[in-house]
């Protein structure tokens, strides 16, 4: 009697103890995956901004182009003139991105050398600093959004922790419904390889703290 009596006590204690751990590590990693949700969503929304400024970048980029185009066809149209004064005008008002690879381009003299670029949109000075800024968040973008997928990943794992606890927390609360020692010892083993296999699943992923704002 004595010894049923302390096979039942064991039995007690390691699942009030499997319980108790099963519930605490529930907790924990219900909260790691809230917070990789959060991580998620944050790096999704800023994702979604800097494709925004891609955008913005890319179309202020074009206008700047075919500015810089309407100017050039200005120029032509004065030097196929023979308009200095004309020229002149243009030239003044050309961009500095532009006006770089134009001087450029007129070293090379095209005028009178058949080799020459063909204009100078096609010199290596030319460069569009709002196109190359896109570029810039477009690659920005693409880096959150990776990031975003990272995040998700990760908070999945954690939900299926979470899981695979609740079943550990199913076992460990049943088990006190039955009467039989090596059933509820059984069952309490089993709860505590669940919350172990939750552990190991969880054991290497990467754990978010919480930010605390003033």
């Amino acid at each position: 009697m004595s010894e049923r009596f302390d096979r039942a006590w064991v039995v007690e204690v390691a699942a009030a103890v499997v319980i108790s751990l099963a519930a605490a590590m529930t907790s924990w990693v219900g909260f790691q995956a809230a917070l990789w949700d959060g991580e998620q969503a944050a790096h999704y929304a800023q994702a979604g901004a800097a494709r925004v400024e891609a955008s913005s970048a890319i179309t202020e980029g074009g206008q700047l182009q075919t500015a810089d185009l309407l100017m050039f066809q200005g120029w032509l149209g004065a030097a196929a003139q023979n308009e200095p004064i004309l020229q002149a005008f243009y030239r003044q008002r050309f961009r500095p991105e532009f006006a770089k690879a134009f001087e450029a381009w007129l070293r090379t003299e095209p005028l009178i050398n058949p080799a020459a670029p063909a204009s100078p949109f096609v010199m290596p000075e030319y460069h569009s600093a709002r196109l190359a800024e896109a570029q810039r968040l477009q690659k920005q973008a693409d880096d959150l959004f990776n990031r975003g997928q990272r995040d998700n990943d990760i908070g999945d794992r954690f939900v299926r922790a979470t899981v695979l606890l609740a079943v550990a927390l199913f076992f460990g609360g049943i088990a006190q419904t039955f009467k039989a020692t090596s059933i509820k010892g059984a069952l309490v083993a089993l709860a505590f390889v669940v919350c172990v296999l939750s552990a190991l699943m969880v054991a290497n992923l990467p754990i978010l703290q919480l930010k605390l704002t003033a």
